[in-house]
């Protein structure tokens, strides 16, 4: 009696449309890096002035964030994944905060500012939190115009939080598209890593939208054995 073989599994409808949706990520993140290659030519141009240097080097630094995306992505869908803490599992929100204020600033006409203040360091993806951040300073620049201010404020005493703050007309008052998908996207990628987004009016006018981690979240994060996070 011959021994039966076992035939391949038929692909599904749901696992082909997860395979193809891996593949497509893969091939992105395979364009993304022959950009950079070709950006870091460029770069290495002695002839280019220090100015684009300087925003060579920030087209550089947002190609490597658009990489983590695919790569948090692909781990979504099947992947290995790290979460994009890094080998310590702290995040410098501060320091995140301060390369996006640089990069709006180029990028706008809208004056982006950073509260000076200490090294707030946060469990939390650092993708996300990149993401979260670019979010509400889109929608805050956008909001305030090309005249308009924009400043974003990180405290960590009991809890972190972040504050994006425009001289815009208020939330609801501005052109169309300044509100809307980001803040979806935002409240999405907070309730991944338990915070929250509050939605207030600035002192003076404006809109201030405000990211809040609590300490209570910190905890479950990282185990009290494990010693205090702030």
């Amino acid at each position: 009696m011959t021994e039966a073989t076992s035939l391949p599994r038929p692909v599904a409808p749901a696992d082909s449309g997860a395979l193809e949706f891996r593949g497509l990520l893969h091939d992105l993140g395979h364009q993304m890096m022959t950009l950079s290659l070709l950006a870091e030519a460029v770069r290495n141009d002695t002839t280019l002035s220090a100015v684009s240097r300087q925003r060579i080097d920030l087209v550089m630094q947002e190609m490597f964030r658009i990489v983590d995306v695919i790569t948090d992505c692909t781990a979504d869908a099947g992947g290995p994944a790290d979460g994009g803490r890094g080998a310590s599992g702290g995040v410098d929100i501060r320091r995140l905060a301060a390369e996006v204020a640089q990069l709006a600033g180029v990028a706008y006409q809208t004056r982006v500012s950073l509260r000076p203040g200490r090294p707030a360091v946060l469990r939390v993806s650092g993708t996300l939190m990149w993401r979260v951040l670019a979010n509400l300073v889109d929608n805050a620049v956008r909001a305030a115009g090309p005249d308009g201010t924009v400043e974003i404020r990180i405290s960590q005493e009991r809890d972190t939080v972040i504050e994006v703050v425009d001289d815009g007309p208020g939330f609801g008052g501005g052109p169309p598209g300044t509100e809307g998908l980001g803040l979806s996207v935002v409240r999405r990628l907070l309730e991944a890593e338990d915070g929250r987004l509050e939605l207030a009016e600035a002192a003076g006018g404006g809109t201030c939208a405000r990211v809040v981690f609590s300490l209570e979240r910190e905890y479950r994060v990282a185990p009290m054995s494990a010693g205090t996070w702030h």
